[in-house]
């Protein structure tokens, strides 16, 4: 019985463990994508393949988009977000 248990606690952790990193990596995508956005709100033409994909090229006009104090600081929330995450 007691191996069981042993046995039962190491699997519930496998799983959560799986669900947290399933969990993080959903929340770095969701990160990427508003950091982006708001990027492409300003007309940032992309390099990244994955985001001209998703945003586009066709109305982009600058490489150093100007941002809004709070555009700015939503920017630096996301990045610190993202590596509390370790995103990638």
């Amino acid at each position: 019985m007691k191996k069981f248990s042993v046995a039962l606690i190491a699997m519930l952790t496998g799983l959560f463990s799986i669900n947290a990193l399933a969990a993080s990596e959903q929340e770095c995508q969701k990160l990427k994508d508003d950091y982006n956005l708001i990027y492409a709100s300003k007309g940032y033409c992309f390099s990244d393949p994955e985001a001209k994909a998703k945003y586009g090229n066709d109305n982009c006009h600058t490489t150093k988009p100007k941002f809004s104090d709070k555009e700015q600081q939503k920017l630096d929330q996301i990045k610190a977000r993202q590596k509390e995450l370790s995103c990638k």
